[in-house]
């Protein structure tokens, strides 16, 4: 018979047995791959991330100056290194008491001869000379002030160099640096008791203010520089006085004292972000609200006022009765100028120092740490006989200026 009374199956073949080996496993591949993800979706990515960083460069445009730059470079590369540890001999023949700071958890040491920046193992991240006979230092934000106190020489520091090295008309008599790069020098002034020049971050004068009733010691900016706070003094009736004025540098009129302060010298002055000025006075320290310019004071009851540390609104007094070297007291007071706490001491204190909840004292060779908010003791560590300043590296450790060299130690 032929072909026309046969019939026929269909078999569907399977092509993929019949494949080499490597192209199976491509196409097995393939046939398993994920669903790609469409170009427009990598696109809207892309564009949230740059609206993102355009926001932040925006926010932060004020501190991405080239100085601000140099400075995070320098910080990066510099501060990454390991020193030597500690004790870290002094770079100089002294330091005084109130030109040994920690900020940031590095120690600046401003001595007769030298600004040396250390990090937390000893290692010098910036070492700068200079020539004041009386040099007072000034830190804020990632800036140094350096004048020369009753002379004329001043210079504005970073880590990374010197911004401004410069004099003043008149012999300086405080300064004070804001967090943005700003400051303000308090000089003598011909038939004025003082001046206050307040200048922005290109080294220029903005404001000048000439006192006639008082006679300026210290002043305090806030944070932008555009606020400043000056604590006067002056003699009535035979006593001390003393006055705390306020400035808003746009603003150009006759300024009156907020505040005044019989048989009271005022000594320092700080501005806080808290906008409330502390100021600290031999007999009493007072902390003023900026805005409504009321103050509540502290009076040391007759107690001797023997060190003071201002951090942040907040003020650490160290007192001490007259005549007795046995007795004395750790005070701290919060941006109300309340009393948070309040802890009796062996000895008189040396030096007391401010770090997040931890407030600090030295006496007799002995650091004691106390909670700043409730007083609670939190520990002691050994300072050296020979100890003369403390300031906190943080709430459990503090760096510890000697007379030749700085340690540091942890409370136990």
């Amino acid at each position: 018979m032929g072909d026309a009374g046969r019939r026929y199956d269909t078999v569907e073949i399977d092509t993929a047995k019949h494949l080499p080996q490597k192209e199976r496993r491509k196409r097995n591949r393939r046939s398993h791959r994920e669903p790609r993800i469409p170009r427009w979706v990598y696109k809207i990515i892309v564009i949230l991330i740059l609206c993102v960083v355009s926001m932040l460069v925006w926010f932060n445009r004020s501190n991405l100056t080239p100085e601000n730059v140099l400075d995070w470079v320098h910080d990066s590369v510099v501060g990454m290194g390991i020193g030597d540890g500690f004790p870290s001999k002094i770079v100089g023949n002294s330091v005084a008491v109130g030109n040994f700071k920690s900020v940031n958890k590095e120690i600046y040491v401003l001595s007769d001869t030298a600004l040396t920046v250390l990090n937390s193992t000893a290692k010098a991240v910036s070492s700068r000379q200079h020539s004041y006979s009386q040099p007072v230092m000034k830190v804020s934000g990632n800036r140094i002030l350096i004048y020369n106190l009753g002379g004329k020489g001043y210079q504005l520091e970073s880590q990374s160099g010197t911004l401004v090295k410069s004099t003043a008309q008149k012999n300086i008599l405080a300064g004070a640096l804001a967090g943005n790069g700003r400051y303000a020098l308090v000089t003598e002034a011909d038939g004025y008791l003082g001046c206050l020049t307040a200048y922005n971050t290109k080294n220029k004068a903005m404001f000048r203010y000439w006192f006639s009733d008082y006679y300026p010691a210290a002043v305090a900016l806030n944070y932008d520089g555009t606020k400043a706070a000056v604590a006067a003094v002056g003699t009535k009736d035979g006593g001390m006085n003393s006055a705390v004025y306020l400035f808003d540098f746009n603003e150009n009129k006759t300024v009156t004292p907020v505040a005044a302060y019989a048989e009271n010298m005022m000594l320092d002055i700080s501005w806080s972000d808290k906008d409330t000025v502390s100021a600290v006075g031999d007999r009493l320290t007072s902390v003023i609200d900026a805005g409504s310019r009321t103050k509540t004071d502290y009076d040391y009851q007759g107690m001797q006022l023997k060190a003071y540390c201002m951090d942040s609104g907040r003020t650490a007094l160290g007192l001490s009765a007259f005549g007795n070297t046995q007795s004395g007291r750790l005070v701290v007071l919060n941006a109300s100028g309340s009393v948070t706490a309040n802890n009796t001491l062996e000895q008189d204190p040396v030096s007391v120092s401010l770090y997040g909840d931890t407030a600090a004292a030295l006496s007799q060779g002995k650091v004691r740490f106390y909670s700043a908010s409730t007083g609670r003791p939190a520990g002691s560590c050994a300072a050296g006989s020979d100890a003369r300043a403390i300031s906190l590296h943080n709430e459990t450790s503090v760096y510890i200026l000697g007379v030749s060299e700085i340690r540091y130690a942890s409370a136990k």
